[in-house]
């Protein structure tokens, strides 16, 4: 059984796991027990923890290659470090996945108090090569799904961008890039500028064209998206290091993010 990754986007994080049972069999069924714990490095130990059981309906396994089991839930936290621990068993062949990953939620009041902080900030960055429409997803933990999906901000209309876990993408295929950056003290959008850029150690191997945003505050979470789509085609199949640049012309702020890619043939 095969766990994919869980990414944190401002201050929610969004759990995905998707696994297949291996049944020699053409049909198979089979009842999955999900266990998701979150634990508060700071100030004080805390745990939180949510537990599920998923049946599985009777389906080909040919079927489960091309669309995995989904589990999707989501916690609003406040700002600290933490760890998250995924777990999932197949109750029929007593197999187990387990993912674990520690991540840190900044305090977003701290940038920008001392006026020569010139830091921009912003969310994790996801990649993704994949839209999935949130119709043909099996489950979802959420009491509420519609009001979840209504804040999540990967899911667009009806498409929900899936986070690439290994960041090994086809060539042949369109990379999605998004993140949010923040604006807390605005009460309208403040122009800001970003680009995405490719090095090829220490060469410039390509370079997206400066995107302006000038709308898209959110005016609860401050929150303003950024959206990249750009086909890999140009890319020559290798390692590459992905750079995300953010400007604040006004506020004469900046962010960087980066992180190893590859680009398969």
């Amino acid at each position: 059984m095969n766990l994919k990754s869980a990414l944190m986007t401002g201050s929610r994080w969004n759990a995905r796991g998707a696994g297949v049972s291996a049944c020699r069999a053409e049909r198979c069924s089979a009842a999955i027990a999900l266990c998701l714990a979150l634990v508060a490095a700071l100030p004080t130990p805390a745990q939180f923890t949510a537990t599920t059981q998923l049946v599985v309906e009777t389906v080909t396994v040919k079927g489960l290659t091309k669309h995995p089991i989904e589990y999707d839930t989501g916690f609003t936290l406040l700002p600290g470090k933490y760890v998250i621990k995924f777990l999932a068993r197949d109750n029929e062949t007593g197999r187990l996945g387990t993912y674990q990953s520690a991540f840190v939620i900044p305090n977003l009041n701290k940038f920008g108090v001392d006026q020569t902080d010139k830091r921009m900030p912003i969310s994790s960055v996801v990649l993704s090569t994949q839209r999935v429409d949130m119709r043909d997803a099996l489950f979802n933990a959420l009491k509420d799904k519609g009001k979840a999906d209504a804040v999540n901000p990967l899911i667009e209309d009806g498409q929900k961008l899936v986070p690439s876990v290994t960041r090994v993408f086809d060539r042949n295929r369109d990379l999605y890039v998004y993140l949010q950056a923040y604006e807390r003290t605005a009460e309208t959008t403040q122009p800001l500028v970003a680009f995405v850029t490719f090095y090829h150690g220490s060469t410039k191997a390509f370079e997206t064209a400066p995107l302006p945003v000038t709308e898209g505050l959110n005016p609860k979470s401050k929150a303003v998206p950024l959206r990249f789509s750009l086909p890999l085609t140009q890319l020559a199949p290798g390692r590459y290091d992905c750079q995300v640049t953010v400007l604040d012309p006004t506020g004469q702020k900046a962010a960087f993010w980066q992180a190893p890619i590859e680009i398969a043939p």
